[in-house]
This record gives C-alpha cells, structure tokens and sequence, in this order.
C-alpha cells in the first residue's frame, strides 16, 4: 500500500509540477518570438560563414512585413488613439461641467434653505401680529385708542389693518387727532 501511495504521490508531482512547467516554457517561447517580430518557428541563432555568402547570387531585396500591421492598419491605430484621445478631454470637461453643476445644486439647496426659514420666521411673526390684532378686536374702540395712543405711528397702521373697517373707524375717531392722521396717510 505504501508502495501504490508513492506511486501517486509521484504522479501528482508530475501532473501538478512538470505538466504546467512545460506549458509555461513553451508559452514564454511564443511570446518572445512575437514580441522580437520573429515567425513563430524560426531558428533564432542561424548563423552563415563567409564563404556562402560570397557564393550566394546577389537577390533584390524586398520588404516583408513580419509583423503582419500594414500601414493602413497603423493610420487607423493612430486614428483610434486619437479618437480616445480626443473622448477623454471631452470626458475630462462634461466630469468638471457635472462638478460645476453639483456646486450649483447646493447653492440653490442654501438657498432655499435660507428662504424656507425667513418664510417660517415671517409667518410666526404675521401670526403673532394676528394675535395681537384679535386682542384689540376683543376690546372696546375707547380702550384700543387709548392703548394705540403710546404706539408709534407704523405700529398702530400695522394693527389697525388687521382689524375691520369698522373697528378702525371706532379706533381712530377716539384717537388724537394728529396721530389719527399720521396713521391714517400709513394706511393709504
């Protein structure tokens, strides 16, 4: 049994070990005859004595493309990268446009923010004014012109137009005059 064991276990190094090692050599082999623009099976170090070549009849010389990348090929490449080029500015500039828009967007969110609280804080105080207002609604025309009487002009404008026709009629014909007059031009 331990004799089939190391059997195994030599058949696994084989297959795990040596199988991959030999697709690997001859992968790097591949590659670096492509990579060196050589034909796939060439014979990298053949090498010609003197004499033959002074025996060899002179050949016209031709280009031969080894690569396999003619030139019509190599002006698309050329027209491809600049085409990339060309979309990476652009995606470069619609990136800080977007940028420039988001900075945009928060300021309008302040904004409007900022707008949402004066419009709170407007309506407490339109809210408040009303309050006092229906407090002078509820007392009688002499007591409300007496009370006006220490307010300055704006203010008692500002009351009475909360109030009814009536009530302002009441108000300021119990009021002083001169001041009834004032309030009676900020009411215009």
């Amino acid at each position: 049994m331990a004799k089939e064991n190391n059997k195994r276990g030599k058949q696994m190094i084989v297959a795990l070990v040596l199988i991959p090692a030999i697709f690997i050599l001859v992968g790097g082999i591949v590659v670096m005859n492509y990579a060196m623009d050589r034909p796939l099976l060439s014979v990298p170090f053949l090498q010609v004595s003197d004499d033959e070549k002074a025996e060899a009849p002179k050949k016209t010389e031709t280009q031969v493309n080894v690569t396999g990348i003619d030139s019509d090929a190599a002006n698309r490449l050329k027209a491809a990268n600049s085409e990339i080029e060309k979309l990476r500015n652009e995606n470069v500039e619609l990136t800080n446009e977007v940028k420039a828009r988001q900075e945009e967007i928060t300021d309008l969110i302040r904004e409007r923010d900022r707008l949402v609280s004066e419009l709170e804080a407007a309506s407490k105080e339109e809210e408040s004014s009303s309050d006092v207002a229906s407090v002078y609604e509820e007392m009688s025309a002499k007591q409300a012109a007496a009370i006006m009487g220490e307010l300055e002009s704006p203010q008692v404008a500002e009351l009475l137009k909360e109030l009814s026709p009536k009530q302002q009629a009441d108000i300021l014909g119990r009021m002083n005059a001169q001041q009834a007059a004032v309030v009676t031009q900020l009411l215009q």
